[in-house]
C-alpha cells in the first residue's frame, strides 16, 4: 500500500465539542430607582476573579486584594457584602453580607449567611438594587453590542434576549422573511417594528392582526379583491401584501390563520406573487413578511403550518418580562416602590408593566417620584410580607464563607440560609401617629427615625388604616 493509500485509509479523528467554558458572573448595577438617568444607563460589572467586595467604601481596610465595586450610597455600608465564586472553574457564586447596617437582601429576603446565586437573583443592598447574571462569552458579546447599537428602545441585558437581537440585528439588513415567537406581551410588534427600521428598505411597515380579523375575510384583506368577487365587492379593493410593496408586512399572530390561507401565503413567499380574489391578473410585489406567533405549544390550538415554519424560521423571544428584571421603565420610583417592582413576577408581561407605570403616573402628579402609595397592592405585598417576616437586624460571620459548608439542604435550595433570630416588635398605632405628625406625614422619614425598614412601616401604616394625608401640612412643611 502506498503511502498515500495508507494516509486516505487511516481514519480521521472527529472533532469534539468545545469544552465546556465557565460563564462569566456580572452585577447590573441598577441604582435606587430615583433618577430617570440612572435607570437608561444602568452599569454592567464583571467578576474578573474570585472576589468581589461591594460597599461605599470596599477598599479601606479589608486588604484582601479582592476586586471592589463602590455604591455612593448612604444607605450602603462602607464595607457591606462580598460576591465569591465557589471554586476555580465553577458556575456557582456565592454572596455574604458584613455585617452591613441594612442589610443584603436575595430576591426579597433578608441573608444571614453565605447564599447561593441564581442567574436573575434580584439583590438589594441598602437602597441599592442588583441583578446578578452568568454570560457566556456569546452572551456578554451580545450584550455589549445591544449596549452600543441598541435594537429595540431599551437595551437588554437579559443574556437569551441579547443573543436574539443579535441574529435580528444581522437579518435586519437582509430580504430573509422573520417569524418571532414568544408569549404574548413579550413586544413582538416592538421588535418587528426595530426590523423594519434597520431594514433600509424604502416602504413601511404595515401590519395586520390575523387573530382579530373574520376567518373568511383574511385571504381578501391581505390580497384584495376585484368588483363582485363576492356579494359585498362594490369595487376593487387593494389587498395589504401590494400596499406594503417595497416595504415590510407584518402579521401578528399568524398562527390564527387559517391552515388554507397559509398555504397560498407560502405559494407567495416563494415567488411573491399572487392572484387577487375574482381576478385572473397576476401581481408581483416587493415586500418584506415578518411574521408573530404566541401558539408555541401544541395545547394552544392552531398552529403555524410545519412548511411556513421552516420557510419563515423561528426566533424565540423566550425571555418573558418575568425572567429580565435588569430592563426597566423610564420612570423615576422611590427606592422601595423600585424594590417592589422588581420583585413582581410580571405574568402578563410588558402589557402589566406599561399599565401599572401608566397608572402610577397618574396618581403619583404632583409627587417627586412613584412611591408604593401608587403601586397596586399585587406589587406591593410580596416587598411588604418579606419586609415584615424578616426581622431587620442580623449577626454575620465576616470572614469569607467556606464554600464546602454548602449541602442539599432545603434552606440552600431555597437561597435563603436562616439562623435563629429576634422579631422586633412592630410599631404601635400610637408610636406612628406621633411621628407622622413630626415629620409631615412622611413614612420614609418615619422608617428613618424608627431605624426599620420602610415596607415594615408602611404595611404597619395600612394595617392601622392611618392616613398619611391628614398629617402633611398645606405649607409644605416650611
Amino acid at each position: 500500500m502506498s503511502s498515500a493509500e495508507e494516509d486516505f485509509s487511516q481514519t480521521q479523528p472527529r472533532r469534539g465539542f468545545l469544552r465546556e467554558v465557565p460563564r462569566t458572573g456580572a452585577l447590573v448595577v441598577l441604582g435606587n430607582g430615583s433618577t430617570v438617568e440612572g435607570l437608561r444607563a444602568p452599569r454592567l460589572v464583571t467578576l474578573q476573579g474570585l472576589a468581589l467586595e461591594i460597599g461605599r467604601r470596599p477598599s479601606s481596610g479589608t486588604g484582601s486584594g479582592a476586586q471592589v465595586l463602590v455604591l455612593a450610597d448612604s444607605t450602603v455600608s462602607g464595607i457591606h457584602a462580598r460576591i465569591q465564586r465557589a471554586t476555580s472553574g465553577s458556575d456557582l457564586f456565592i454572596i455574604q453580607d458584613l455585617g452591613s447596617t441594612n442589610g443584603t437582601y436575595v430576591d426579597g429576603r433578608r441573608i444571614t449567611g453565605p447564599v447561593p446565586l441564581r442567574d436573575g437573583a434580584v439583590l438589594f443592598l441598602g437602597s441599592q438594587a442588583l441583578v446578578f447574571r452568568l454570560y457566556s462569552a456569546a452572551e456578554l458579546e451580545a450584550v455589549e453590542e445591544d449596549a452600543r447599537e441598541p435594537l429595540a428602545p431599551v437595551p437588554t441585558l437579559s443574556p437569551g434576549l441579547a443573543l436574539t437581537l443579535a441574529r435580528l440585528r444581522r437579518l435586519a439588513a437582509t430580504a430573509s422573511e422573520v417569524l418571532l415567537l414568544g408569549e404574548t406581551g413579550v413586544g413582538k410588534e416592538v421588535f418587528a417594528n426595530a426590523v423594519h427600521a434597520k431594514s433600509g428598505r424604502k416602504g413601511g411597515l404595515v401590519a395586520i392582526n390575523c387573530a382579530a380579523i373574520p376567518r373568511e375575510l383574511v385571504e381578501s384583506e391581505l390580497f384584495g379583491y376585484e368588483k363582485g368577487a363576492h356579494s359585498t365587492a362594490q369595487g376593487r379593493k387593494t389587498g395589504l401584501v401590494e400596499l406594503a410593496d417595497g416595504g415590510t408586512l407584518f402579521l401578528d399572530e399568524i398562527g390564527d390563520m387559517p391552515a388554507e390561507l397559509q398555504s397560498k401565503l407560502l405559494r407567495f413567499l416563494q415567488d411573491r406573487r399572487f392572484t387577487p380574489l375574482g381576478s385572473t391578473r397576476v401581481v408581483e410585489t416587493d415586500v418584506r413578511i415578518i411574521a408573530a406567533t404566541s401558539r408555541v405549544a401544541p395545547d394552544k390550538g392552531v398552529q403555524v403550518q410545519e412548511a411556513v415554519l421552516g420557510r419563515l424560521g423561528a426566533h424565540f423571544l423566550d425571555d418573558a418580562r418575568r425572567d429580565r428584571p435588569d430592563d426597566q421603565e423610564d420612570r423615576a420610583f422611590e427606592p422601595e416602590a423600585f424594590h417592589a417592582m422588581l420583585l413582581h413576577a410580571w405574568p402578563l408581561n410588558v402589557r402589566e408593566l406599561s399599565k401599572v407605570v401608566s397608572e402610577a403616573e397618574v396618581l403619583s402628579r404632583g409627587a417627586p417620584s412613584i412611591g408604593l402609595e401608587h403601586l397596586p397592592d399585587a406589587i406591593t405585598a410580596t416587598l411588604q410580607v418579606d419586609a415584615e417576616e424578616v426581622p431587620d437586624d442580623t449577626n454575620v460571620d465576616v470572614q469569607p464563607p467556606d464554600v464546602r459548608a454548602f449541602g442539599p439542604s432545603d434552606d440552600s435550595k431555597s437561597g435563603v440560609l436562616r439562623t435563629t433570630r429576634l422579631r422586633r416588635p412592630a410599631p404601635t398605632r400610637q408610636e406612628l401617629t406621633t411621628l407622622l405628625g413630626e415629620c409631615d406625614g412622611s413614612v420614609a422619614e418615619v422608617a428613618r427615625r424608627l431605624k426599620r425598614q420602610y415596607a415594615v412601616v408602611w404595611r404597619c401604616v395600612q394595617r392601622y388604616g392611618i392616613d398619611t394625608r391628614s398629617f402633611r401640612r398645606p405649607d409644605g412643611g416650611s
